[in-house]
């Protein structure tokens, strides 16, 4: 048996979300990221199913840059293990002939029996896109469920003097989402960054619909995040660049710590513009015995 740290990209349009997906939900043609995993990783014909454990679990509709996992490859005694190299090949090819072009295994290596991709990971990156200035139902469509349009013009300066606010460790009740395990999280998170920046849309050079546009990247750090909390935090820096609230009331909702009290006038980013960038760990954690 030898335990891989596996590294891959998708984009989350058409999966329901990381976790596999229920036999009724996969009967209905429903699946997640972990099932076309499993699927990809059956064709290499190992002694026994791999189990695979991702490291940071996506909704519905996210994409990742990104994401990790590990997994156990047992061979059996009169086989010797695959070079990884191999494995990459092999699972995206596998990958290819179930028809999906929105998932790819990019690196996979081997790491110590007891390494544990979540548990161990360092920080977690993610990013968000907004299209200022846009009618949603007008992107381009190489935006299209990779970006939220915003019909107005954001004001950046005051959400970047929000931003500001995120930073370092606090309570964000206020800004997690209700699931069954609400309660037995710690709600507490240290924010190393928040940013807001201007970027550029997908393709602006050649696509003539795009150049006009105005895009925002909004960048989160922290070693792990709650429910839904980038989803709401981005909604409330976009409702604070429309003007619906000002800077400092980010202040005012994380001294509250109530899930209620996050405000009407910030709607919870949709999920389509939400990109995990990356998964950081320490590199001596990832040394194979």
């Amino acid at each position: 048996m030898v335990r891989y740290l596996l590294q891959f990209q998708y984009l989350g349009t058409h999966f329901r979300g990381v976790p596999k997906v229920t036999p009724v939900e996969r009967a209905a043609g429903f699946s997640a990221v972990e099932d076309a995993l499993s699927d990809a990783f059956s064709h290499l014909k190992l002694a026994e199913p791999p189990n695979i454990h991702v490291s940071s679990r996506t909704d519905s509709g996210v994409h990742a840059l990104c994401n990790t996992a590990h997994a156990d490859l047992i061979y059996g005694d009169d086989k010797e293990p695959f070079d990884p190299d191999s494995i990459v090949h092999t699972v995206n090819r596998s990958i290819l002939h179930m028809g999906r072009t929105d998932i790819r295994l990019m690196n996979c290596r081997p790491v110590s029996p007891t390494f544990n991709s979540r548990h161990q990971a360092l920080g977690r990156t993610y990013l968000y896109r907004v299209v200022s200035g846009c009618y949603h139902s007008r992107l381009p469509i190489p935006e299209v469920n990779r970006s939220w349009g915003i019909k107005e013009r954001l004001n950046i300066e005051a959400m970047q003097e929000a931003a500001k606010h995120f930073l370092g460790t606090h309570d964000f009740t206020t800004f997690r989402s209700k699931t069954p395990e609400t309660w037995t999280k710690d709600p507490v998170k240290t924010m190393k960054v928040v940013e807001v920046r201007r970027a550029s849309c997908f393709l602006k050079e050649h696509d003539p619909f795009c150049r006009d546009l105005e895009v925002l990247e909004l960048i989160f750090k922290s070693r792990s995040f709650l429910y839904r909390q980038v989803r709401r935090m981005t909604g409330l820096l976009v409702a604070i660049g429309r003007g619906k609230l000002q800077p400092e009331d980010v202040c005012t909702l994380l001294a509250v710590r109530k899930i209620a009290a996050y405000p009407k006038a910030a709607q919870v980013a949709p999920a389509h513009g939400l990109y995990l960038c990356n998964v950081e760990y320490d590199e001596t954690d990832l040394v194979y015995d």
